[in-house]
């Protein structure tokens, strides 16, 4: 994914030591400077309720009904929806040629929930959507120890029809990587919205973790002051 600098789920690297520290202030000093933070971060949070609102107000556009290969045989993709009328893909980057999954969707794979359930109380289904073969597909989801539905579009256009294999010439060839929502009614199915890049980051809950540590993400596309330990984001 060195392709795409721009995504930032890549796990920070652990510090071996750590060579700079924020100034020390007393207790006063020190709740006046997080009081005027709360302020702009209460501010963030309103402007991201305007956009989720925003969001619930976009149209939506009917998806053909591909047909996927699973581990249990063909399954359409009105049929990853299972019981529920909501489904959330997310479209791992695996190469019909590769021989293992990419490391920061792995990542990003591994930070999910460990209660994937929950999102069945919200009457949300998950799938994850490559493009190898669903035999290498299983075989690294077994490795990983997953237990999500993983299907291959590799025998459909799926990929290609919706920008998420990019087959430019003079720039990337290959997977992208991202999640897309779905709605499914009267039996057909809409896409309502989608993301990629650094859209992905409200999903991976450990990067807002480490957002609001000192040293955030530790990476080096970071604003940080001076001394702060960063590393290459796909180092």
């Amino acid at each position: 994914m060195s392709e795409h600098p721009e995504q930032s789920e890549h796990p920070a690297a652990p510090s071996s030591h750590l060579p700079a520290v924020p100034p020390v202030v007393d207790r006063e000093a020190f709740q006046q400077a997080l009081d005027a933070q709360v302020v702009k971060e209460k501010e963030h949070t309103r402007a991201g309720d305007r956009l989720a609102a925003a969001r619930r107000r976009l149209p939506m556009v009917e998806v053909e009904d591909y047909e996927f290969n699973g581990p249990d045989g063909p399954v359409r993709l009105s049929e990853l929806f299972g019981e529920h009328d909501l489904l959330m893909a997310q479209h791992f980057m695996f190469g019909p040629e590769w021989e293992t999954g990419c490391p920061s969707c792995t990542w990003a794979t591994d930070v999910l929930p460990a209660h994937m359930d929950r999102l069945d109380e919200a009457s949300i289904s998950f799938a994850m959507i490559s493009q190898a073969p669903v035999e290498k597909l299983q075989a690294y989801r077994a490795e990983r120890g997953w237990d999500h539905l993983w299907v291959s579009s590799g025998d459909t256009t799926f990929h290609t029809d919706w920008g998420w294999t990019l087959t430019d010439p003079e720039g990337y060839i290959g997977p992208v990587p991202g999640y897309s929502y779905y709605l499914r009614r009267d039996g057909k199915v809409y896409l309502t919205y989608s993301t990629g890049a650094r859209g992905v980051e409200p999903i991976l809950g450990l990067v807002n973790m480490q957002d609001r540590t000192v040293y955030g993400r530790q990476q080096d596309w970071e604003d940080s002051p001076e001394g702060w330990p960063q590393h290459p984001t796909y180092g």
